[in-house]
């Protein structure tokens, strides 16, 4: 039972579909984030099905593409985009740490995290568009198991910014530890899924997604003295934006 909660949890917290509503307990939502990655299964199965749906109904590629990343907004409710646009803010101040920080908290949306918004929506539907043409789509839908394991190794095993608050909190190491296990049994299942079809450039999508993790670290700390809540949805965009940039490219090379 308490699986099934924090299942529940997981997408009233992550998503738009309407759940169950009971009480919660700190138990169930600490554990919700183990099952993170599922939310990003059930928006791969949705967008699939409106894609399917775009071909039976002849709509252009161009505006299939457009509608794909219109439904991801609508399945998260912009959920992680607000965090995006804070730390863009933030990082294109080029003010000191603590200045970075106050930019964040600030509930004032400022011209950077607008303009990098509209880059990161061009890109993310030409991305759709291009593995739509080359009929990968369903390669590319990888992208949102993969980005939400990775956000949720970054959560139990990255800095913590010291006024922070906005975070699963973990009780022990044994549950950090816990939590980056199933984060990597989701990608290691991801993963046999791209061997077993021979996905070489879904493979090296994740691999790319792998070297943000590593480099995020270091931005998050050297920027902000730790990850928070807005660093996570800023993590997250650009995961999926790495994903989508590296299979469109890697699979149109000619081997």
């Amino acid at each position: 039972m308490d699986i099934l909660r924090s299942i529940v949890i997981a997408f009233s917290t992550y998503s738009t579909i309407p759940m169950p509503g009971f009480q919660w307990d700190k138990r169930c939502y600490d554990r919700s984030l183990d099952f993170f990655p599922l939310v990003g299964a059930a928006l791969s199965g949705i967008l699939f099905l409106i894609h399917r749906g775009c071909q039976l109904l002849g709509i252009s590629q161009v505006s299939a593409a457009v509608i794909l990343s219109a439904a991801v907004v609508a399945f998260t409710g912009g959920f992680h985009i607000d965090g995006f646009m804070d730390t863009i803010d933030a990082l294109c101040s080029h003010r000191s740490q603590g200045e970075k920080i106050e930019i964040m908290k600030d509930s004032h949306t400022g011209a950077f995290g607008v303009i990098w918004l509209l880059v990161l929506a061009g890109l993310f539907t030409a991305g759709i568009f291009e593995a739509a043409g080359k009929g990968s789509l369903n390669s590319l839908l990888y992208a949102f198991v993969i980005s939400r394991s990775l956000s949720g190794i970054s959560v139990a095993s990255f800095k913590r910014r010291d006024d922070n608050s906005s975070l699963i909190h973990f009780d022990s190491a044994v549950q950090k530890f816990s939590t980056v296990f199933i984060m990597i049994s989701y990608i290691a299942i991801a993963t046999v899924l791209m061997l077993h079809s021979a996905d070489m450039a879904a493979l090296a999508a994740t691999l790319c997604c792998v070297v943000w993790l590593l480099i995020s670290r270091v931005l998050y700390e050297k920027e902000f003295g730790g990850i928070s809540g807005d660093t996570c949805g800023h993590f997250l965009c650009i995961c999926e934006l790495v994903y989508f940039a590296a299979f469109v490219v890697i699979s149109g090379i000619r081997w």
